[in-house]
């Protein structure tokens, strides 16, 4: 069990773990993944906040439909009257009642034009307001496509990155005997932090702490070489 390739192969281990957790972590919590999460939350926010101005402005988009919805229907009948009147066979009667028919939807269409000025007039700075924020979501998309890519990219770098550190790991554990496999998993579902370390002097190179010449003998002759204070193995 004291075997100098062995113990060194558990410190080969935990820093193949180490790299793992770290691209684990990059992939979750990254520079790029926050960046992404603060847009989308920005997103949301200006999202939230156009509902909220529409919906004090839901008495002014009311009117407008209205409005819109009679200009629509009143430059509908403009066009049938026009078309109506490039007819060669009309007579002089049909023609002037065409045509005032035709000075009557203007005049209407007019009025609606002005209603709409007015209503929006009114209504200027929640419309300021709205127009803002839809400014805001449209400089936002193109940063969160792009973010997103890069992204996107990062990540199948990291999954390479794990898989050639996993496939190292397990080629690595194939050659390490059943109890010791056992070991290194206990270790670290208790939480220790440092598994295996090198010896520094009189010191542990898990935890650090002093040890006595007797504790360093204890330790030589146990069977895994553990450290009595952190449980961490010494090579």
């Amino acid at each position: 069990m004291n075997e100098p390739f062995l113990l060194s192969n558990l410190i080969d281990l935990q820093d193949i773990d180490n790299e793992i957790t770290k691209l684990i972590t990059k992939k979750s919590e990254g520079k790029t993944v926050l960046e992404l999460k603060n847009l989308e939350q920005k997103y949301k926010e200006v999202t939230k906040a156009i509902e909220i101005s529409k919906l004090a402005m839901e008495d002014y988009f009311s009117d407008k439909k209205d409005f819109d919805k009679k200009l629509l229907e009143n430059e509908n009948k403009l066009s049938s009257i026009e078309i109506k009147l490039q007819d060669t066979k009309l007579n002089a009667s049909e023609l002037q009642n065409y045509n005032l028919q035709k000075s009557n939807v203007q005049l209407v269409i007019e009025d609606i034009f002005k209603s709409i000025d007015l209503l929006n007039s009114n209504n200027k700075e929640g419309l300021i307001e709205i127009e803002n924020f839809q400014n805001q979501l449209s400089s936002l998309k193109p940063k969160l496509v792009e973010i997103s890519k890069t992204l996107q990219t990062e990540w199948k770098d990291i999954d390479s990155k794990m898989s050639q550190q996993e496939q190292e790991k397990s080629n690595l554990i194939s050659s390490f005997p059943d109890e010791i496999k056992l070991l290194y998993d206990e270790l670290k579902s208790q939480g220790v932090e440092i598994i295996a370390a090198y010896k520094n002097d009189t010191q542990c190179g898990c935890c650090g702490v002093s040890l006595t010449s007797s504790e360093m003998d204890n330790i030589q002759e146990s069977k895994f070489q553990q450290c009595p204070y952190c449980q961490g193995i010494l090579v």
